[in-house]
């Protein structure tokens, strides 16, 4: 049975699983679901079509699904969904999708989002991961599985972030981040792969050592990373993270900004203009 606080405000029409722990202050939507064993401290706010997956812990002031900071959202029917077993510190932030995005926001499983992170719209960020304090993702980025993002990072829209990467503090990410590698500075620049946090997820001495010869091809050699790439890919033998990193950054490669997922988004050049927030356009 799920325990509600008195001065929690939980519209009638929501559906909440068993064992939900709703504390005082929260404030829940008339679309929102929330699954068996969620535990929702003071001051949590969800709202829109939001669907929250069993296990998760939401601390003080947590705000989930609410309408993106996007000038071309039109108020439409977007969602916001979240898996298992994700914890949400202190003053985090995740707003829901946009029509011209994939309509929805996606968080995965097992993620820690440290003190005042923000996900925006039609962001996903898959299993695994860690975003440090203040870190704040624009829209339509990805985090790919077990990447760990340090503290006060910024994140391009339409950026996204290689598989067991790491991304140091203070880092403005303009540009895709290769998987399995450490990046930081401003410039930007790939130092190296991310030893430690690999050997932390598992990660063979063999698998390992190819990676750091692929980087030492790819990065260190004076070729052209196409010219690298080529090479490598005609490899038959190649270990299948050499070959997914190799894929990632042909894709890449392929954008003048090296943002891979900027080439599909919907709204041109031509037709993005100033619009008035939705919420002002009703009161018109």
């Amino acid at each position: 049975m799920s325990k509600i606080s008195k001065w929690a405000l939980v519209d009638s029409s929501a559906e909440l699983g068993a064992d939900v722990s709703i504390g005082p202050f929260c404030e829940i939507g008339p679309a929102v679901k929330i699954e068996s064993g969620c535990e929702l401290m003071n001051h949590v706010t969800i709202q829109g079509i939001t669907r929250i997956g069993p296990n998760n812990v939401l601390y003080q002031n947590v705000v989930i699904g609410a309408a993106p900071q996007d000038l071309k959202y039109n108020g439409g029917p977007t969602e916001t969904i979240i898996g298992s077993n994700n914890v949400f510190r202190e003053n985090c932030t995740v707003h829901r999708g946009t029509e011209l995005g994939e309509g929805r926001t996606v968080i995965g499983n097992g993620n820690l989002f440290m003190v005042g992170v923000h996900v925006a719209h039609d962001c996903i960020v898959e299993d695994n991961v860690l975003l440090g304090n203040q870190t704040t993702l624009a829209g339509h980025v990805r985090i790919e599985e077990g990447a760990v993002l340090s503290a006060l990072i910024g994140i391009h829209h339409f950026v996204r972030v290689g598989k067991y990467s790491y991304i140091g503090g203070l880092t403005p990410v303009r540009r895709d981040v290769p998987p399995f590698v450490k990046f930081s500075g401003d410039p930007n620049a790939v130092r190296g792969i991310n030893e430690e946090g690999l050997k932390r997820r598992k990660f063979s001495e063999a698998e390992i050592a190819a990676l750091k010869q692929a980087f030492r091809r790819l990065f260190r050699e004076g070729n052209s990373i196409t010219e690298q790439l080529d090479q490598l890919e005609a490899e038959e033998d190649l270990v299948e993270h050499v070959r997914y990193l190799c894929r990632f950054l042909r894709e890449s490669c392929q954008d003048r900004f090296g943002r891979y997922q900027e080439m599909a988004r919907q709204d041109s050049r031509q037709d993005r203009q100033f619009r008035r927030p939705a919420e002002l356009r009703k009161k018109e």
